[in-house]
């Protein structure tokens, strides 16, 4: 078996990518992906016990198609030299900002979206001219075997390496002294990724996850939504890490928005048990894990809108609904990443802003308001890694606009322009003309210097 240490070396003596291979390279990929499309499916199928078919063709094929498509349109704009003119106190002199591929970079991916999580992050390092080494989840490891097929077809070993094993692989994996290390996944696991990468002081993006609110007005139509945040929630059983987490709503529109939810999700899931389009809990442990958060909610008005029988034998975990769990609860205090909502009273939008800043920062926040002032004032007085209004989740699907967290729920951001400078350094030149007048500001300073320096001061 080849380990990650040889991987890593075997990249490293080799030069970077030229543009032109570059976008040959993605090209590639993007016929290997179209072409593996079945398999894709099939393998996440097998590691999930059932996943939706649909969801996986959307958030691991589509979203991945995409990207490359964007990142195909601009590479050359993105890869230009950036010239300017040099301050007057430089005059005639010029500067310049050029991206250069930083060496091997390494993507660590999650078990969620297991596909997409490794080649959305690699495109961005490829397109910024990178070698790159990829540690699969060990949780997904059909999915991690398409990984390594898909970029064995597309890229030579001496470009793109996919490290296969456990726990104790992916350990070595983190300790490598790689030129920028990406990292999805939990908070605690993030901490000791970024322990062993301060090692090599290697610059890490952390893509974690954290209790992604949503906050709704009054004024706002509750059916619509509803529709929104049972698509966003339950997509994948809610194990994602932009999944709206917890609801907080007014007094005077708490049981009108439970109605909603109810008959949304009644309409989205019918036998839930029987039903494919539904998505399994990924393992035991995880189902464990919610049956757990479920139990310690029986102190709180608990509904199951399609009813609480389980299937223990495929880890078919229905939507629940917690009504005003306390703040010390098991279900607040944690990440939920799993088809459990709570859904909070507050007695104003204020008294939402300040449980929402009274936490970590979240990844995402999501608003539901058609009135600007309220949405600017959510906007301005919360720190998140992105907002979305009035919808749930496609945040992650636009192009162009990054995506990443802040705080306790990650560092740096990729997707578009933003994933190429992640990967670049950004090296910066000044070019000096042959008229040159810096002397008149260097020792020795005589009198008619110190004017100068004076005059320039003004400047």
């Amino acid at each position: 078996m080849t380990t990650p240490i040889i991987q890593f070396n075997r990249l490293k003596s080799t030069p970077n990518l030229e543009v032109n291979t570059r976008i040959n390279r993605l090209k590639k990929l993007k016929n290997v992906i179209n072409r593996n499309q079945n398999n894709i499916v099939k393998a996440l199928n097998a590691d999930y016990g059932q996943r939706c078919e649909s969801e996986t063709k959307i958030a691991e094929i589509m979203i991945c198609i995409a990207e490359i498509n964007h990142t195909l349109k601009h590479i050359r704009s993105w890869t230009k030299p950036q010239n300017s003119l040099a301050n007057i106190k430089f005059l005639f002199s010029k500067n310049s900002i050029i991206p250069q591929p930083l060496g091997v970079v390494g993507i660590i991916a999650p078990w969620n979206y297991p596909f997409n999580l490794a080649i959305a992050p690699l495109i961005a390092a490829i397109s910024a001219g990178n070698k790159v080494m990829i540690k699969p989840s060990e949780i997904t490891p059909k999915t991690a075997e398409i990984i390594a097929k898909v970029c064995s077809e597309t890229f030579l070993d001496t470009e793109v390496a996919v490290s296969l094993g456990d726990i104790k692989v992916a350990q070595e994996f983190s300790e490598l002294p790689f030129m920028h290390l990406l990292f999805t996944g939990s908070t605690a696991v993030g901490k000791i990724i970024m322990k062993a990468a301060a090692d090599n002081l290697t610059p890490v993006t952390l893509e974690l996850g954290g209790k992604s609110p949503v906050v709704i007005d009054d004024n706002y139509n509750l059916k619509k939504a509803a529709k929104s945040i049972v698509g966003g929630k339950f997509y994948n059983a809610g194990q994602t890490c932009i999944a709206p987490d917890y609801i907080l709503v007014s007094e005077n529109k708490q049981q009108e928005l439970i109605k909603a939810l109810q008959n949304e999700i009644n309409k989205c899931f019918p036998d839930i048990l029987n039903n494919s389009d539904y998505t399994a809990v990924i393992n035991d442990r995880h189902f464990s894990r919610l049956n757990n958060l479920a139990n310690d909610s029986e102190k709180y008005q608990c509904i199951w809108p399609v009813g609480d029988k389980k299937n223990d034998d495929k880890n078919i975990f229905p939507p629940l609904l917690v009504i005003n769990p306390g703040d010390n609860s098991s279900i607040m205090q944690n990440e939920i990443f799993g088809p459990i909502l709570p859904i909070i009273t507050v007695k104003s939008s204020q008294a939402a802003l300040d449980i929402i800043n009274s936490k970590p920062n979240p990844l995402t926040l999501y608003i539901f308001s058609n009135q600007s002032k309220f949405i600017k004032d959510a906007i301005k007085n919360t720190l998140s890694g992105s907002v979305a209004v009035n919808e749930t989740i496609v945040q992650f699907a636009q192009d162009g606009i990054s995506f990443g967290g802040v705080g306790e729920s990650g560092m740096g951001s990729y997707h578009g322009q933003n994933g190429f400078n992640s990967f670049s350094h950004l090296k910066s030149i000044y070019y000096q003309t042959r008229l040159n007048f810096n002397a008149m500001v260097r020792a020795p300073y005589t009198p008619i210097k110190k004017k100068i320096i004076k005059l320039i001061g003004k400047l």
